[in-house]
């Protein structure tokens, strides 16, 4: 269940998909930050998609062992002694809380409750949602019995019991990831106490699919499980094999972000990366970044183009042309949506500094694409000062289909670039989770080495443009 769309994938044993459905959700905003969606047409969404799948699955003669399930972190919804939704679902996009994160960061206890918890002060935290909740509509905030994540929603609607599992659990901001509880001076900074929120269970704890209420619509194997899996970051960083802290993940999509894994819980005050469980004995760290590929959509809908006409042939072909045209001293500064690691401000904005009269389409591209890629390796770098420096890079997302991006981005990180094949990692952890729960076996997809290696010369010339442009930053911000 992600924010921009809710996709049903079914994987064999062998790792094969077989068939996939998706939808795409709604999400509503507005000029002062709002960014929420409608519990009850994501539930709707859930059921019929799955069903939907289902019954292509049950085409080809295929049964379903079991059911994992992936959702976006962050998300929070206030229900009423009726478990009746009293607001939408404020998404991590929700920047009207604000306020309230950059205020409780300067205190003690903010960063004590992210030392306890792993995540980050900012607006996306249900911690400081419920705060902003509490202070700006009291009323509601009195009537309201219980505090939920979309997922959690979905599941009672499945199962008719609250219960939410430890990863989504530790990126709301309330739970203490090292003894697993909920964290009493987080709850009493929010106003709540731990009986509005739900019970806590294992990443891989199950029901029986057969007690699905739609549970006549699926060609069900004997015994199938509904597993309720976790966050789609760490699920993601499963899949992709980031789990022990020698391969780095740099996702760009909509949003970006750089996850890597290890056995122990970490937190950093001067990056404030996030730290978020992933089972039992392991967890998944990193920082995420507002400035991905809305970046270079955005650039392109309303600079590059008449209103974005001519996407799919002109955008890919653009940013290849970028490639070929150096950006000399024009540089961008990416937070067009405010941003997050590495400077968590939800109120900064974007520039383009150094603009002279023959600068073109593809000097703004070059400079965009850099500038998203340069806030990455920030990111990055905070990470390997804080657990190391890993031994592989992989990389995922489209702008790593054009070749001069990877030599690019090869020699600003100095590592080996690899890939895996195309797949949906948050949807792929799921299943790997609940296969593994339902005893038997689905590998994580293997890696591919790119075939990128490190030019000095040229890596010289990318990190002397680094540090002028973290120079441009400082001197904005």
């Amino acid at each position: 269940m992600g924010t921009t769309s809710l996709k049903v994938v079914a994987y064999t044993l062998a790792g094969e998909e077989l068939a996939s459905r998706s939808t795409l959700m709604e999400t509503h905003t507005d000029t002062h930050g709002q960014a929420v969606q409608d519990p009850e047409a994501i539930v709707r969404a859930a059921t019929s998609t799955l069903t939907e799948l289902a019954a292509d699955l049950a085409a080809q003669g295929a049964a379903i062992a079991a059911i994992g399930i992936s959702a976006a972190m962050h998300s929070l919804i206030a229900l009423d002694d009726h478990n009746t939704p009293l607001t939408p679902a404020m998404t991590w996009m929700d920047a009207r809380p604000h306020a309230q994160a950059q205020a409780l960061w300067q205190t003690e206890l903010g960063k004590d409750v992210y030392r306890h918890t792993g995540t980050p002060v900012h607006a996306m935290a249900p911690v400081v949602k419920l705060a902003w909740l509490h202070a700006d509509q009291p009323e509601l905030f009195a009537k309201a019995r219980r505090f939920v994540s979309i997922k959690e929603y979905v599941w009672h609607s499945w199962f008719g019991t609250w219960e939410v599992d430890y990863a989504m659990a530790s990126a709301t901001g309330l739970l203490d990831i090292q003894t697993r509880t909920w964290y009493a001076p987080a709850l009493a900074y929010a106003g709540i106490d731990s009986s509005a929120l739900s019970t806590l269970v294992p990443v891989d704890f199950a029901r029986p699919a057969s007690t699905l209420p739609f549970a006549d619509q699926l060609p069900l194997a004997d015994e199938a499980l509904c597993v309720i899996g976790g966050s789609d970051g760490v699920l993601a960083s499963l899949a992709a094999g980031a789990i022990d802290g020698r391969v780095m993940v740099l996702t760009l999509g909509t949003s970006l972000a750089l996850r890597t894994g290890h056995d122990e819980p970490s937190t950093d005050l001067e990056s404030r990366s996030f730290c978020y469980i992933l089972d039992d004995h392991r967890f998944v760290l990193g920082g995420p970044s507002n400035s991905g590929g809305v970046v270079l959509d955005w650039l392109y809908r309303n600079v590059l183009s008449e209103s974005g006409e001519g996407f799919a042939e002109k955008f890919p072909a653009l940013c290849a042309e970028a490639g070929t045209t150096e950006a000399d001293d024009l540089y961008c500064v990416p937070y067009i949506t405010g941003e997050r690691a590495p400077i968590w401000d939800e109120t900064t904005s974007a520039a383009f500094v150094g603009l002279k009269v023959y600068h073109r389409q593809p000097h703004l591209m070059r400079a965009a694409i850099e500038g998203i890629l340069f806030n990455a390796y920030w990111i990055a770098q905070q990470l390997v000062k804080q657990r190391g420096k890993p031994e592989l890079l992989l990389v995922s997302g489209k702008l790593f289909q054009q070749p001069w991006v990877l030599s690019w981005i090869a020699n600003l990180f100095e590592l080996p670039l690899a890939t895996q094949a195309e797949i949906d990692g948050a949807t792929y952890g799921a299943a790997m989770v609940a296969a593994r729960r339902a005893g038997l076996a689905l590998a994580a997809p293997p890696l591919q080495l790119l075939p990128t290696k490190v030019d000095a010369k040229a890596s010289q010339q990318v990190h002397r443009r680094y540090k002028q442009w973290r120079e441009l930053v400082r001197k904005l911000l």
